[in-house]
């Protein structure tokens, strides 16, 4: 108890020496005698002054250079000195300057490598214009059990208030790390799902090219047959179709004749469709050769020397719009685009005017747009997409007539390798107009 009562005495001398300090040096002419520097230089108890901003000890009394027993205390920050982290250190002087804590414990390391525990009374003040802590610090070794019980208070409050931080540090992470393993496993998941379902559609893809690679390898066995066993009975019946007529010409039986006769035009139109077929497969084998070429040169090749549109030459029926600009295309399969536009023409042509066709051209953003425009009898609107099909026709097929419904379908397949577009539109004197592009030259 003596002990106590003796340590709390000297706590409250010291403060009140620490008081009478300030009060003098907001009032220096309160008393001539002694002034604030004699009072500094000359008080038994350790003083400084720490500045506020960063920690530098500005000024030691000649007790404080003793007490520590440096050198020059002015060429020392706070933290050399005091053993707490720079954190805790500047919370303390934070809490000092706001008035909120001006007793302190702290271990203090001295010049010779001791450490002691040391009783601080701090107050915020101006000094020669800049923001201070005055302490007045004494020793604690007479009562060093209660500071130590006030420092190790101190220090268990750090360590409990960095405790909480690093759980919650902790906390966050774990939450994080869940949240981050839970996408991750979402993500696995995704790409699961997807992988499944991309290998799922190879497989389909697979099956679908094999399907194809069949259908295709059958059509090609198909073309061969049309070829070769197709054509040839279709010849035989022809041939002896024709040799019928000419025994049966000077016969009066005249039902024997009319059969004859519908034998001879079923095994030609037989004929044709078996060519007709076997040229729209073949389109799937022929190779694709796209090269610089005149429209107007294959246009006058296919005009004047194919033998089905003799007719058509002899009746100087075509009038070519020059010029017509060059393509990127297959010469054979221009040709063939040609020859059965010109062959419909000449095939459904008005009996009742002279036939006249005309053949024009149009480039525009790097694709040639051609039209083959006639006179003719023309198509009914409604029936415009229909003719397209395959074996496709709008009249009955006899001998004024004759025809597939194959020519136009061989015109769409022809063009499907340059992405190519057919249409038919009505021609300026009623006739027909089918319109269709190619890839311009480069």
């Amino acid at each position: 108890m003596a002990k106590r009562r003796m340590a709390k005495r000297k706590k409250n001398s010291l403060l009140a020496v620490l008081i009478s300090m300030v009060a003098m040096l907001l009032n220096p002419l309160a008393q001539a005698e002694p002034s604030f520097g004699d009072y500094f230089e000359l008080h038994p108890t350790p003083i400084w002054m720490i500045a506020v901003e960063g920690g530098d000890i500005v000024r030691a009394n000649p007790a404080a250079h003793a007490f520590y027993g440096y050198d020059d205390l002015t060429e020392l920050n706070i933290r050399d000195i005091n053993l707490l982290s720079s954190g805790q250190i500047e919370d303390e002087i934070r809490l000092a300057v706001a008035n909120e804590r001006n007793h302190l414990f702290m271990r203090h390391r001295l010049a010779d490598g001791r450490v002691k525990v040391v009783g601080i009374y701090t107050q915020r003040m101006t000094h020669q214009g800049q923001e201070v802590l005055v302490s007045s610090l004494y020793d604690t070794s007479e009562f060093e059990s209660t500071a130590e019980h006030h420092y190790i208070a101190r220090v268990e409050e750090q360590v409990d208030l960095q405790t909480a931080q690093l759980r919650e540090a902790k906390r966050r992470q774990a939450w994080l790390a869940w949240g981050a393993a839970l996408a991750q496993a979402v993500v696995i998941a995704m790409l699961l799902i997807v992988l499944v379902r991309l290998r799922r559609a190879q497989r389909e893809n697979r099956r679908l090219i094999e399907e194809l690679s069949f259908n295709n390898r059958e059509l090609e066995r198909l073309s061969h047959a049309m070829a070769h066993h197709f054509q040839e009975p279709s010849r035989r019946l022809v041939s002896f179709a024709q040799q019928l007529e000419r025994k049966l010409g000077g016969s009066d039986d005249d039902a024997s004749r009319v059969a004859v006769g519908f034998i001879g035009s079923q095994a030609r139109r037989l004929s044709a469709l078996v060519s007709d077929v076997q040229r729209y497969l073949s389109l799937d084998h022929i190779a694709f050769t796209p090269q610089r070429l005149s429209p107007a040169a294959v246009l006058d090749e296919v005009y004047r020397h194919d033998q089905t549109l003799s007719p058509l030459c002899q009746a100087e029926a075509l009038r070519v719009q020059a010029p017509l600009p060059d393509v990127e295309y297959d010469a054979r399969r221009l040709a063939l685009i040609f020859r059965v536009l010109l062959h419909n023409a000449w095939q459904y042509r008005d009996p009742d005017r002279p036939l006249q066709v005309k053949v024009s051209a149009l480039e525009r953003a790097g694709r040639v747009r051609f039209a083959v425009e006639d006179n003719g009898t023309g198509i009914e609107p409604e029936y415009r997409t229909q003719v397209f099909a395959m074996f496709s026709r709008l009249v009955p097929n006899s001998g004024q007539s004759p025809g597939t419904g194959m020519g136009l379908a061989l015109v769409v397949k022809a063009l499907r390798c340059v992405q190519g577009k057919v249409s038919l539109e009505a021609g300026p004197q009623g006739g027909t107009r089918v319109v269709f592009d190619l890839p311009a030259a480069g």
